[in-house]
């Protein structure tokens, strides 16, 4: 069995759940490339720094900020 980082192949990683609807979106542009799916990983990223019971480092939500102009950029281009 292999070990990474997270643990063992054979273990998920447990994600908190403003970071698994994030990641489901950024999966689902992965395979599917639109302005809409952009437009809502915005929108997701949006709502995790504005909610103020999510603990975010200084670091993380200056990245989430980075990406959320990326994604508005993208929906915006289309």
């Amino acid at each position: 069995m292999q070990s990474n980082e997270f643990g063992t192949a054979d273990e998920s990683v447990a994600l908190p759940d403003h970071q698994e609807g994030l990641r489901f979106l950024l999966f689902r542009y992965g395979r599917t490339p639109s302005p809409l799916i952009a437009g809502r990983i915005a929108v997701c990223l949006d709502s995790i720094l504005a909610d103020n019971q999510i603990e975010i480092s200084r670091e993380e939500r200056c990245t989430y900020r980075q990406m959320r102009s990326f994604w508005r950029l993208v929906a915006k281009q289309g």
